[in-house]
């Protein structure tokens, strides 16, 4: 509770600061110090008294105005002659004193701005020892001064400010501690989205040129072959995996330049994208399908045609690939499996380049597992859970 009055009456200084002056001033004409008179009497009221009262009034902008309240302060304790600053505040500090307003205002400098005024005024309360030190060479003094010569007012004045200096070198240490943990915070979001950018590219081109180079080489062979209808297929093939990918790479960079404006594309693709690929895919969908979320539905579309530019890649045209999706009650389950006909030995963590490492990934960020491994009787079988 304590904790949020005073987080409360730092941050709101124009109201905390007048609420201060206006209960400081009440006190005064209540009280009446240093008087027998009372405020129904002010012509009988001491002139020491006004200038109480002025000062406590000048707290309600001490935040706002540090350097000139300091002046108005300052200038009203000298003039006022009540010097010995320790004495006034330790003795009677419960009557409000113009000493007491200045160790105040010292304070408030000292935590508020970085003006090197204060520090003149700071120096200025060793006047009143210099001024009783010439009247002493000088002759006797009446009233006899105190025996420190007010130096211990002076270091309690001292003490005051550099108190607040202390309290403005923490508040700046937070502040400093605070932006670098802000500028981190976005450094980790800026490497984040690099990943995601880098990802999305490679799972763009990877995929897309992958099939066009196997297409153009299956064209060439027909080709040669003469065999029409198998170039024109291919080169059918071609085309429509250019145009996916060019279609892509704008909505990639369209989302670079303003942000996302169309949909991308989602868990529905893959069974546009299992048709148009040079290979064999079997798509299976089990258990009640379900509206499944954006990320989760690109991530789920990118993994499978990740999993299936492998198998392009490595088993080649002739193998046959199946796709299940199952959809349970805590996750969507993904498995692409591949014979592995006509291809070459894989391994999830072996010379895959960034396409596998890109599925763990993707799986991650949405807080799922995903898990590749060969087959015993050949082929590859990647494994990833998605949770809801």
């Amino acid at each position: 509770m304590m904790r949020r009055v005073l987080d409360w009456w730092s941050e709101h200084p124009q109201l905390a600061d007048p609420l201060l002056a206006v209960a400081a001033c009440t006190f005064l004409l209540v009280e009446v110090p240093y008087s027998d008179h009372t405020i129904a009497s002010p012509g009988s009221l001491p002139v020491t008294f006004w200038g109480d009262l002025l000062a406590y009034a000048s707290l309600a902008v001490r935040r706002t105005y540090p350097v000139p309240v300091l002046a108005l302060v300052w200038t009203l304790w000298f003039a006022g002659g009540r010097w010995d600053i320790w004495a006034e505040w330790n003795a009677s500090w419960s009557e409000l004193s113009t000493p007491t307003a200045l160790m105040l205002v010292l304070y408030t400098a000292g935590r508020w701005t970085s003006s090197r005024w204060p520090v003149v005024f700071l120096a200025g309360t060793l006047l009143p020892t210099i001024v009783t030190v010439v009247r002493m060479w000088a002759g006797p003094v009446v009233p006899e001064p105190p025996d420190d010569l007010f130096a211990v007012s002076f270091v309690t004045c001292v003490a005051a400010w550099m108190l607040g200096r202390l309290r403005r070198s923490e508040a700046e240490a937070v502040a400093r501690a605070a932006a670098r943990a802000e500028e981190s915070k976005a450094q980790a979001a800026l490497a984040e989205e690099r990943i995601r950018i880098a990802r999305e590219l490679h799972d763009i081109l990877a995929h897309n040129v992958s099939a066009m180079v196997i297409q153009s080489s299956s064209a060439g062979v027909s080709l040669l072959s003469d065999d029409k209808a198998g170039a024109s297929a291919a080169v059918e093939v071609i085309g429509h995996v250019g145009r996916t990918a060019l279609a892509e790479l704008r909505l990639l960079l369209g989302v670079l330049r303003e942000g996302p404006t169309v949909p991308r594309p989602g868990i529905e693709a893959i069974r546009e994208l299992a048709e148009w690929l040079p290979i064999d895919v079997r798509l299976r969908v089990e258990g009640p399908t379900r509206q499944v979320p954006d990320d989760m539905g690109l991530a789920a579309y990118r993994i499978v045609q990740e999993a299936l530019t492998n198998t392009l890649k490595h088993a080649g045209k002739d193998a046959e690939a199946e796709v299940v999706l199952r959809y349970t009650a805590d996750a969507l389950h993904i498995q692409v499996t591949d014979d592995g006909a006509g291809g070459a030995e894989r391994e999830w963590t072996g010379g895959g380049g960034h396409g596998l490492i890109g599925m763990r990934e993707r799986a991650e960020a949405l807080g799922g597992t995903a898990h590749g491994a060969p087959l015993p009787e050949g082929g590859f079988r990647v494994e990833v859970t998605l949770p809801w």
